[in-house]
């Protein structure tokens, strides 16, 4: 419930023009936790703190909240609400309408209309709290777990376009992640998102949700990227919109761009390990291998225990050709987490591509054949175990593999122009052939 309010109240003042506004990411790192205002404020780079407390007896809600000026610790505001549970989306436009009041920020009727948007229904509105709740947790249980309660708050309000918003991102993130192959879930992150925006066209995360279904289901550049920039253009605070909008224009090898918004996505949430390894990975699409490093070292000083980062990190170094610095941080790795699984293939395939790429032929072969065994019964990106093969320099392989990948809609071949791990097979015709036909830019 405080996770919902919290986000609820992010949410709305993230719209707002002139204010700059963190990312929830960042802001639950301090949830639970005595804070110091100035250095909070110091390590996210703002000036002014809003905290709060929620309690629930029942059906009774008490909720309490104070902004308070970071640099001089003082309160510039303070408040304390007694509701029932059926009005908590009422209690967050009143924090949010007091904040932005005593911010001074001018508002349009546009802005304050923005703001007062809610679920017409409690019901449905608790619901989407736990949807929402769940799928923030990115593992394949809690997204399934969240796409019911989204699908129940549409129940109870089929005109709630942000549950078919939430519905929409869940089903990219368990296609993303490999979860769940792109045919089954990627059209339907497409069909909950159009319809988001067909309830209502002003709501930036309908926009987000449908560029990133089109982006990776449909390959469809120009239509993700008119909706990304529409999205940005409603809520520029979105941190997860300027994000996935990095992770599209890398793929169309603009790379400027893309470090711009990768960039100012890490302004709006400076502790998120999936932000921090953005900006890393376009350092690492450029070859700029030591930048990478540097930026997985940070997204680990925070997050010890995640091994995507980890296995981004042994990457980078077997692009320098450092296999035993490579294989050193991949041995940092819990084996459950390193083990060719449906979860795992990400950080299994980048293994055995260094395995290849640092002589270990029969290493790299064994998880090559784990990974296509594991094919025969769950999904598996083929992607990667072109990866592999393009490591040990089998070309033919390596092509059969990226035609399966393409049949599929792979989650992860639009890199291919990009992909430092191809670098050996560019000069083949049948390299500028496949993205001719993906609609990728030719690498120079």
């Amino acid at each position: 419930m405080s996770d919902g309010i919290t986000e609820g109240i992010i949410d709305k003042l993230s719209g707002l023009p002139n204010l700059k506004v963190i990312s929830r990411n960042s802001a639950f790192r301090y949830k639970q936790r005595e804070i110091e205002p100035k250095k909070v404020a110091m390590e996210l780079g703002v000036e002014a703190l809003v905290t709060g407390r929620v309690i629930q007896r029942g059906n009774d809600l008490s909720v309490s909240a104070e902004l308070v000026d970071a640099r001089e610790d003082k309160q510039l505001w303070g408040e304390h609400y007694s509701r029932k549970l059926a009005d908590i989306a009422s209690v967050q436009e009143e924090i949010a309408s007091a904040i932005s009041g005593n911010l001074r920020l001018r508002l349009t009727s546009e802005d304050k209309t923005r703001m007062a948007k809610s679920a017409t229904n409690p019901e449905a509105y608790q619901l989407y709290l736990k949807g929402r709740y769940l799928s923030n947790q990115s593992t394949a249980e809690g997204l399934k777990k969240g796409i019911e309660y989204f699908q129940q708050a549409i129940d109870k309000d089929p005109g709630y376009a942000l549950a078919y918003a939430g519905l929409a991102d869940s089903y990219s993130a368990l296609g993303g992640w490999y979860y769940l192959s792109p045919s089954d879930s990627f059209p339907k992150a497409k069909a909950a998102a159009m319809k988001a925006l067909e309830l209502d066209d002003t709501l930036a995360e309908a926009h987000a949700a449908l560029a990133y279904a089109v982006f990776s289901a449909d390959w469809d550049w120009p239509t993700a990227e008119r909706e990304f920039k529409r999205a940005i253009e409603l809520n520029p605070n979105s941190a997860l919109s300027h994000d996935r909008y990095a992770e599209c224009l890398k793929s169309r090898l603009r790379f400027s761009e893309s470090m711009a918004e990768a960039q100012r996505a890490q302004e709006l949430d400076p502790l998120s390990p999936e932000i921090l390894t953005q900006v890393g990975n376009v350092y690492l699409l450029t070859r700029r291998y030591d930048e990478s490093i540097a930026q997985y070292h940070k997204a680990l000083d925070l997050y010890p225990n995640l091994p995507l980062v980890r296995a981004l990190l042994s990457w980078a170094y077997a692009m320098k050709r450092m296999y035993p610095q490579a294989l050193a941080e991949y041995d940092k790795i819990p084996d459950p987490d390193k083990s060719v699984s449906t979860e795992n293939q990400f950080v299994a395939g980048v293994l055995g591509w260094i395995y290849a790429l640092s002589g270990r032929r029969a290493d790299a072969l064994r998880i090559a054949h784990q990974l296509q065994d594991l094919s025969t019964h769950a999904y598996v990106d083929f992607y990667f175990l072109a990866g592999i093969y393009a490591g040990l320099d089998n070309k033919d392989e390596t092509f059969r593999l990226l035609e399966k990948a393409c049949e599929q809609h792979s989650a992860s071949i639009h890199y291919l122009a990009a992909e430092p791990a191809f670098d050996g097979i560019r000069s083949d015709p049948r390299y500028a052939d496949l993205l001719r036909r993906m609609g990728l830019p030719q690498p120079e």
